[in-house]
């Protein structure tokens, strides 16, 4: 019986509104157009997957200025004191300017990663590349994140 009771009070208190998310509203905006400032190879990797993604059907239309810098840490070094790992940090500053509105949202997002430095420089280069990649379509993804979350909001 005390069982019954803590579960009835258990789904009274847990029902805190929850609401799915109609994923048919996700990305109902079309970006007219894309300024890039700072690391050219990540806002080239960025640019093109943001165009990839976003549905150009729709009616709102925005601007986007993205502001990128990367920073290059030394993460581990060994006993020899040689670099064993590296930590890379990319910064953006993003600024979404809905046209019709002329209304301005500005945000930051960051990611870090390690990569290895290998015996070859050409082995640590790729390593590099390879992470950078990887960072920055994680960026892309949090970007249109971002951008719907500003959006929906007004």
């Amino acid at each position: 019986m005390k069982n019954l009771i803590f579960t009835i009070i258990l789904i009274i208190i847990t029902g805190c509104g929850f609401k799915i998310v109609d994923l048919s509203e996700k990305n109902k905006f079309n970006i007219a157009e894309i300024n890039t400032v700072g690391e050219k190879r990540i806002n080239y990797i960025i640019k093109n997957n943001l165009k990839k993604i976003v549905n150009n059907s729709n009616k709102t239309k925005i601007s986007v200025f993205i502001k990128t810098e990367k920073e290059r840490i030394i993460k581990e070094k060994n006993i020899k004191n040689e670099i064993t790992k590296y930590e890379i940090v990319i910064n953006n500053l993003i600024e979404v300017v809905k046209i019709d509105e002329n209304k301005k949202y500005n945000f930051t997002i960051s990611e870090a990663g390690v990569y290895d430095v290998s015996s070859q420089n050409s082995e640590t280069r790729n390593n590099e590349k390879n992470l950078i990649k990887v960072l920055s379509e994680k960026l892309v993804n949090r970007i249109i994140s971002e951008i719907n979350i500003q959006l929906n909001d007004t």
